[in-house]
């Protein structure tokens, strides 16, 4: 850029220049020397070089929000591309900016075909560059429509064109974020582990690359959140947004708020969260569902069901609905809506089929083991948790290992074995202590408090909770109105109650409770 200020640069010199500003985020200096080089290609009338010297100069355009200053150039470049010949490259260029339009309008099928013209002008004309962009914008299209299989097809091949480097630099930075968000929006956490492992090594060796580096460090962020590294995690998030800072990825700086939101809210921060999922809202997305699991854990349950009923109504594509669910099934659970957080469930079971991944399937298994733990059904929760917790161990993700622990305790606890609780209560401590999970170890010490105040009636949470309302002279269906429970669910509370204290009416199940100091009616006054 210096040597530009001072001399006048050859057509290649100044080719050269164009993707150095591009791949260092420099966006006006890349869109000038864009502009000079059209205009020198005019001038020769060489009509492909001017429809690829427009074509980047409206994409980029676009990218950095002049859409309608971007759609002139691209205009401009179909123009030169029809006095080309039917096979040119440029063409295929020119299809990519339609298939994102199509994506965006949710017409995937249309942006598939698109995708596939585009990749087989690629092919015929030995141009990797453009059979890396459009196969990695088709995989993560056939993706959101659960092809996972077919999905990897074309993703594959452009890994390995930007692996063995045949790929422009620009190029392969936008491939491989693609991939890897492609890979993290469906959940498919062992590939964008993978993957994001080499896209940090690649942004290693190209640390020009601001705003790639930048994407880069919030995938990383994520993954590292998912393997219980959160000290680093909130530090490459942190960085991130020092890389991305005076460009134009304002997603990956919302992503990257959004990150350090989580794990402020993991560790017990609220107030900290709060301000970071209020500033990933301002830069541009939906900060959910973190915000809604943070008003549950300020106890503000109205709002949480509100946030994340919206989301999921909202929510723009499966992907998207994807990550929403389990934190819906989560708060629906607390809530005591337990027929929500069943169809919840069943929606999840729903899309793990569509995709088939074994990820979502017990992110699936995480849901109804958490629903049959609610309802009091003990030896379902504890079977269909055992069996994400093998998944969850072999994976590495210690955090949702802990977390499937302490239901697993309460499940045990459920079934009278209160010795294979307490044992899976301590290893879930010990995680919840190295990472520094402040709310979970204050509800393992809750736990604990209840189990060693428990009677022998054997009576859950929810038990002592509705039968403290029947104390008071609540009906089945006040119960029902003041728990958020569905009247059929209380019906099911009370004959297990009456069941677990060997009695048949409301009074006599009152009255021992109180003889026994299951219920303190003062808790009700």
């Amino acid at each position: 850029m210096r040597a530009d200020a001072e001399f006048d640069l050859a057509i290649g010199d100044l080719e050269s220049l164009v993707w150095a500003a591009g791949i260092s985020a420099q966006d006006r200096v890349m869109l000038a020397a864009l502009e000079r080089l059209y205009t020198h290609h005019c001038a020769g009338e060489n009509h492909e070089e001017c429809a690829r010297a427009a074509f980047w100069c409206g994409l980029r355009n676009m990218l950095i929000g002049k859409v309608v200053l971007g759609s002139g150039w691209l205009q401009r470049a179909a123009k030169h591309a029809e006095q080309t010949s039917p096979d040119c490259v440029q063409r295929g260029y020119l299809l990519l900016p339609q298939v994102h339009m199509h994506r965006a309008k949710g017409a995937y099928e249309v942006a598939i075909d698109v995708a596939d013209k585009a990749l087989a002008i690629g092919e015929n004309g030995g141009d990797p560059d453009l059979i890396a962009l459009a196969g990695s914008i088709k995989g993560g299209i056939l993706f959101r429509l659960g092809r996972i299989d077919e999905g990897y097809i074309p993703i594959d091949e452009a890994m390995l064109l930007a692996n063995s480097q045949r790929l422009s630099p620009i190029v392969s930075g936008v491939v491989y974020c693609e991939i890897v968000s492609s890979c993290c929006r469906v959940l498919e956490m062992v590939r964008a582990r993978e993957w994001t492992a080499i896209l940090t090594d690649w942004c290693r060796r190209n640390p020009q690359a601001r705003a790639f580096n930048g994407v880069c460090q919030v995938h990383r962020a994520e993954v590292l959140q998912l393997e219980g590294n959160w000290n680093e995690a909130f530090e490459e998030a942190e960085r991130a947004t020092q890389g991305l800072s005076g460009t134009s990825e304002q997603t990956a700086m919302a992503n990257a708020a959004y990150r350090r939101g989580e794990i402020l809210r993991l560790r017990g921060e609220l107030e900290k969260s709060d301000a970071e999922y209020r500033l990933a809202g301002e830069i541009g997305i939906d900060p959910q569902p973190g915000l809604a699991l943070l008003r549950l854990a300020q106890g503000r349950r109205d709002e949480a069901v509100a946030a994340i009923r919206r989301a999921l109504e909202t929510a723009g594509d499966v992907p998207r609905k994807t990550a929403l669910l389990p934190a819906g099934i989560e708060i629906f659970i607390a809530c005591g809506d337990l027929d929500e957080a069943e169809r919840l469930c069943g929606e999840m079971s729903d899309i793990a089929e569509l995709f088939g991944t074994e990820i979502l399937a017990h992110v699936a298994d995480q849901g109804h083991g958490s629903l049959a733990l609610a309802r009091g059904e003990f030896g379902r929760a504890v079977a269909v948790q055992t069996r994400a917790l093998r998944y969850w161990s072999e994976f590495g993700a210690p955090y949702l290992v802990a977390r499937l622990r302490v239901d697993i305790a309460r499940g045990c606890a459920g079934l009278g074995d209160s010795e294979a609780a307490g044992r899976e209560l301590d290893a879930a401590e010990k995680i919840f202590r190295d990472l520094g999970a402040a709310p979970d170890l204050a509800r393992i010490h809750e736990i604990r408090t209840v189990s060693k105040t428990a009677r022998a009636d054997n009576l859950t949470a929810r038990e002592r909770q509705v039968l403290s309302l029947v104390a008071s002279g609540s009906t089945n269906r006040e119960i029902a109105e003041k728990l958020r429970l569905s009247p059929k669910t209380v019906n099911r509370h009370v004959e297990n109650i009456f069941g677990k204290l060997g009695v048949s009416s409301r009074a006599a199940a009152v009255a021992k409770a109180l003889t026994t100091g299951s219920i303190d009616t003062r808790k009700n006054g």
